[in-house]
């Protein structure tokens, strides 16, 4: 719904104009009418950054906010908690896509792709980890996968509750985890232990 309702705005915008160029007897309206078709695509993706609907539009869950700014059907296997935001796992052709929602005392807000930032990215002994932010939050998702397949062990020094969503690989015959939780107290010191293997995020 998202993108459609930016999709009748552009539209209108165009029509709009093409209607009031024939009014009048401009000598070259070719260019006036490829001119106001450029405006009408910048508007539409100009407004695509813009949620103004979060002005006026409360959701009375994460997804129900997600389902209205995906485009088709979604397929989410996992939310995880913030305090200020929810992050959403949703699954698609093989593929996992993120999106942070953010969320008042009275619902949940639209978030756009944009403001779901990945601030950290790490790389050791096969595991990979990554930190996602929404804006400048103090909310701070986490996920982390072993390359080498497998279930993992994982903890940090909050004692924070790891999620996980298993997939199964047929080209590799393998089974992959990827574990997801929510991290307050975030800070260049923090370390989360992965089968022994202690990663810490100062050292990138």
């Amino acid at each position: 719904m998202y993108n459609i309702i930016r999709l009748i705005m552009g539209c209108i915008f165009l029509v709009c104009s093409i209607i009031v160029i024939k009014k009048f007897k401009a000598i070259r309206k070719h260019i006036l009418y490829i001119v106001f078709t450029s405006l009408s695509v910048l508007l539409i993706v100009v407004l695509t950054f813009l949620p103004f609907e979060n002005l006026f539009i409360t959701f009375d869950s994460p997804k129900a906010a997600y389902e209205y700014y995906k485009l088709g059907r979604s397929n989410i296997e996992l939310i995880v908690e913030g305090d200020d935001c929810d992050f959403i796992i949703d699954r698609k052709n093989d593929s996992d896509i993120y999106l942070i929602i953010p969320k008042t005392a009275d619902g949940w807000k639209i978030g756009i792709v944009s403001n779901t930032k990945r601030i950290v990215q790490k790389l050791s002994n096969g595991i990979v980890l990554y930190v996602y932010q929404y804006k400048d939050t103090s909310d701070y998702f986490i996920t982390i996968l072993d390359t080498n397949g497998g279930e993992s062990t994982v903890s940090d020094e909050y004692n924070t509750k790891f999620f996980s969503l298993e997939r199964y690989n047929d080209s590799l015959e393998k089974n992959f985890v990827t574990y997801y939780a929510h991290i307050t107290n975030l800070n260049p010191q923090y370390s989360v232990i992965v089968n022994d293997n202690k990663i810490v995020l100062e050292n990138q």
